[in-house]
């Protein structure tokens, strides 16, 4: 469930949210009833959870390797940027809109905890002293993204699995050109399915600006709920 803590700065409930995501995404997150979390080291962002001074793998592994995220976007109004970001040309990219309030309800019944924050996009001044810091800050060359961030811990003690022990048995099969980075990336659990009440979380689903009708029908089939077309969609002139 939702869980206050010292180092999140969570927004007001009436502080609206978007997730934009492809399709397929979406009907996963409806079959499972759950929000997809990714491990910090599976983004494309190679500072992910990475303080300036966090520099030895040891050190960073029980952050960027056993904290799960999930990223939401704040606007009062959808973003034509997020749809050019998140969207693809076949126009087959939808967009949750809730608020956090209805966040954080959805959350009541999953059993692990679940923390929530905005994003802080600062390169300097960091303060120290919390492993959740580097969950929680950003250079400034994504401030565009206004992100609201939820975050959980690894529920397994092992994970990642002892680093040693794998290097060694990848030594011992030949395979030792592989940066410390590499294996880690891929070992492990890479992502956590976290269980939510959807008919608390999402409030809209919007259609993105250039989908075809098919997308809307489809939509309209798998979920019950309001759904809307995008307010950015061109109008017949």
């Amino acid at each position: 469930m939702y869980k206050e803590h010292r180092a999140f700065e969570t927004p007001p409930d009436t502080c609206t949210i978007w997730k934009y995501m492809s399709f397929a995404k979406f009907v996963w997150l409806l079959a499972r009833e759950s929000l997809y979390f990714s491990r910090l080291d599976q983004y494309d962002d190679w500072w992910e959870g990475l303080l300036r001074r966090d520099r030895n793998v040891e050190g960073k592994k029980y952050i960027r390797y056993n904290k799960y995220i999930n990223c939401w976007h704040m606007n009062d109004s959808e973003s034509d940027a997020m749809w050019k970001l998140y969207g693809n040309p076949a126009g087959e990219t939808v967009a949750i809109q809730t608020n956090v309030g209805r966040l954080t309800k959805s959350l009541e019944k999953c059993p692990i905890d679940v923390y929530i924050g905005r994003i802080k996009y600062e390169e300097k001044n960091i303060p120290e002293g919390n492993l959740y810091i580097p969950v929680l800050y950003k250079r400034k060359a994504f401030q565009h993204e206004n992100e609201l961030r939820l975050c959980i811990s690894s529920p397994r003690n092992d994970n990642p699995p002892d680093f040693t022990q794998f290097k060694e048995a990848l030594a011992r099969f030949g395979i030792d050109n592989k940066s410390d980075l590499d294996i880690l990336k891929e070992i492990g659990d890479k992502s956590i399915p976290v269980r939510v009440d959807l008919k608390q979380l999402i409030d809209e689903v919007i259609i993105c600006p250039n989908s075809r009708d098919s997308l809307i029908d489809s939509v309209e089939y798998v979920m019950e709920g309001k759904v809307s077309k995008s307010k950015l969609r061109k109008s017949t002139i």
